[in-house]
């Protein structure tokens, strides 16, 4: 029975030494993939990204649908607060 129990150990011990060597020289080889296949996706997003910014940097800032939003309601606040103060100055001389 004590052979059968260290056979046993001795062929996990083998499975387990054979595993390592494929799983050391095959990952060598699928880490190197992968690293390349990361490396060409970064290339193609830092591309991308620096298309994006030249084109936002290079566009005229006042075409921007946003910015002119952002202008118009200023120019209503603007308005809105001149009326207010107005206002407040007129009641103010009428007490």
């Amino acid at each position: 029975m004590d052979t059968l129990v260290t056979l046993n150990f001795i062929g996990y011990a083998a499975v387990l030494a054979g595993g390592l060597v494929l799983g050391t020289l095959f990952g060598r080889g699928i880490v190197s993939d992968l690293s390349g296949i990361v490396h060409s996706l970064e290339l193609r997003v830092i591309a991308l990204e620096t298309t994006l910014h030249i084109v936002r940097s290079s566009s005229a800032p006042g075409t921007d649908p946003a910015t002119a939003a952002i202008k118009s309601h200023a120019e209503a606040t603007e308005k809105l607060a001149a009326a207010i103060e107005t206002h407040a100055a007129a009641k103010a001389a009428g007490n």
